[in-house]
């Protein structure tokens, strides 16, 4: 291939991208959970596998685990995810039957969502 070639494609792609918009048609969804998992859950394979959940984009921890010498296990953290759907409320369902069908988590209560703390009907979304 020739300099003149090469010239041509890569001005070509240069202006390809100018005009193409790579912004996200969605803004990601922040949420602060609370899991509730089983007693010999393993959080760093909980979180990792929140991680590779499609949607995901980051997961961390929140607060440090609460872990009673009998019960479940507390783990508060946030989840920040691509919504497939503009309704909020199902947005949240979706990626909390995600998370909860992981092995060892038992119940998911969202906390907050941006930041507010929310409710559906008065009432706290638990999963």
């Amino acid at each position: 291939m020739s300099q003149s070639d090469e010239l041509k494609i890569r001005e070509s792609i240069s202006l390809f991208l100018e005009e193409t918009d790579t912004r996200l048609k969605r803004d990601l969804v922040n949420v602060t959970m609370r899991l509730i998992m089983q007693n010999e859950a393993h959080v760093p394979d909980t979180l990792t596998r929140i991680r590779v959940l499609p949607s995901v984009a980051v997961v961390g921890q929140k607060e440090p685990v609460i872990r009673p010498d009998a019960g479940n296990v507390r783990l508060e953290i946030y989840v920040k995810f691509l919504p497939s759907v503009s309704n909020t409320y199902e947005s949240l369902l979706s990626i909390g039957k995600l998370i909860k069908s992981l092995p060892g988590v038992k119940i998911i209560h969202v906390l907050s969502v941006g930041g507010r703390k929310v409710l559906y009907k008065n009432k706290p979304i638990m999963i």
